[in-house]
C-alpha cells in the first residue's frame, strides 16, 4: 500500500494490492500487548440484491421497492451498526442504477465495487508530512465531485463535515446515497444534525427521502442481517422541531417477514412529480418484484449477470417482465 507504521504514526488504515482492507497499530505505542494486524478481505464476486433477497435480508418486494426509488433518483441512506453489512447493500442497489448515468463515489479507503461502466470512484488521501499538506478528505473529494456533473453521488460512510456538502448537493437534484453508523433512525437524524455533520434538521426534511436500518441480529440461534425498518422522511414538525418519518416496512421478529404499512411518502411525491397514477406505479412496483423472483428462482445472482438482467429490464421492461412471467 506504499504506507508505513511507526512510533510518529502507530496506526495505519490502508488498502493491500488486492483490494482488501488492513488496519495495523504498532505494539508498545498504542496496543500495549503488542503490535496487531486486521485484513479485511473482499469477494471477488460481490454480493448482490439477489442474494440479499436469498438470504432474507430483505423482501423481493422491498428490493422492487429500492429498486423503483433509485430509478427516480431518490435519496438514500442505509444505517446500521458495525458488520450490519451497510457497504454491502449499499453496494447492492447500485446494480438498479439506470445505465449510462454517472456516477461519482467516495470512500476513505476503497470497498464499494460497482457494475456500472461510467463509475469514478475516489479515495482520500492521508497527508505527506506532519502538517495537512497533500491531504486530500472525503470533503475535497465531493467538492471536487459536483464540478464533475454526476447524476449520482455515493459517499462510503458519512461522518463528518462532508455531510453538510452530501445534502446540498442531493438538493440540486443529484441522486445520492450513503451509509452512516447508527443504530436506529432516530439516532441517524440525530447524528446528522449534530457535529461534527451539523446538517440542518430543514435541509434533512427537505432532501432526504430514505433510510433503510439494517442490524446484525440472531434468529433461531443464528446470527443473520435484517433489514429491520424503512423509513421515509415526512417533513418537520414546526412546533417541535423534529423531524418526522414514516415507516413503510418493519420486520417482525416473531415471524422473521417484513411487512409494508401500504402507503409510501416517497411513491407518492414520485407520482406527483412524474405524473403517474397509482395504478401505474404499483404496476412498475409488479413488474420488478417479477423480476427479482425470477432471478432468485433462477439463481442469478452475480453481479455482472444481475446487471445485465436490470439493462435487458430497462430496454424493454414489457417484453422483460412478458418473458419471466412465464418463466416463473
Amino acid at each position: 500500500s506504499g504506507k508505513h507504521v511507526s512510533t510518529a504514526n502507530p496506526i495505519i488504515d490502508a488498502t493491500l494490492p488486492d483490494g482488501s482492507r488492513i488496519n495495523l497499530t504498532l505494539g508498545h505505542e498504542i496496543t500495549k500487548r503488542g503490535s496487531t494486524f486486521t485484513i479485511r478481505r473482499f469477494r471477488a464476486d460481490p454480493i448482490t440484491a439477489i442474494d440479499l433477497v436469498k438470504f432474507g435480508t430483505m423482501s423481493s418486494e422491498i428490493a422492487a421497492y429500492l429498486w423503483y426509488a433509485t430509478e427516480k433518483n431518490a435519496t438514500m441512506l442505509v444505517a446500521g451498526g458495525t458488520a450490519s453489512g451497510k457497504t454491502t447493500a449499499l453496494n447492492a442497489l447500485t446494480s438498479f442504477i439506470r445505465p449510462g448515468q454517472k456516477v461519482v463515489s467516495i470512500e476513505d479507503t476503497q470497498e464499494l465495487n460497482l457494475p456500472i461502466e461510467n463509475w469514478i470512484p475516489a479515495v482520500s488521501r492521508q497527508n505527506f508530512t506532519d502538517g495537512k499538506i497533500g491531504e486530500i478528505n472525503q470533503y475535497d473529494l465531493l467538492r471536487a465531485a459536483l464540478r464533475q456533473r454526476p447524476d449520482i453521488i455515493i459517499v462510503g460512510e458519512t461522518r463528518g463535515r462532508e455531510a453538510y456538502t452530501l445534502f446540498q448537493a442531493m438538493a440540486t437534484g443529484h441522486g445520492g446515497f450513503s451509509s452512516i453508523h447508527a443504530d436506529s433512525v432516530k439516532a441517524t437524524l440525530t447524528r446528522l444534525a449534530s457535529s461534527p455533520m451539523d446538517v440542518p434538521k430543514q435541509l434533512i426534511a427537505n432532501t432526504l427521502d430514505i433510510i433503510t436500518l439494517q442490524l446484525k441480529i440472531r434468529v433461531k440461534d443464528r446470527s443473520v442481517r435484517r433489514i429491520i425498518q424503512i423509513s421515509e422522511i415526512a417533513g418537520i414538525d414546526e412546533e417541535t422541531s423534529t423531524i418526522k418519518t414514516h415507516d413503510f416496512f418493519k420486520w417482525d421478529p416473531i415471524t422473521d417477514v417484513h411487512k409494508c404499512s401500504g402507503n409510501s411518502i416517497v411513491l407518492n411525491k414520485i407520482k406527483e412529480r412524474i405524473g403517474e397514477s397509482t395504478e401505474q406505479i404499483n404496476e412498475e412496483l409488479r413488474k420488478r418484484k417479477l423480476a427479482i423472483e425470477w432471478m432468485v428462482k433462477n439463481d442469478i445472482r452475480q453481479q455482472k449477470d444481475v446487471a445485465r438482467e436490470v439493462h435487458e429490464f430497462y430496454s424493454d421492461s414489457e417484453r422483460f417482465s412478458e418473458r419471466k412471467r412465464i418463466g416463473i
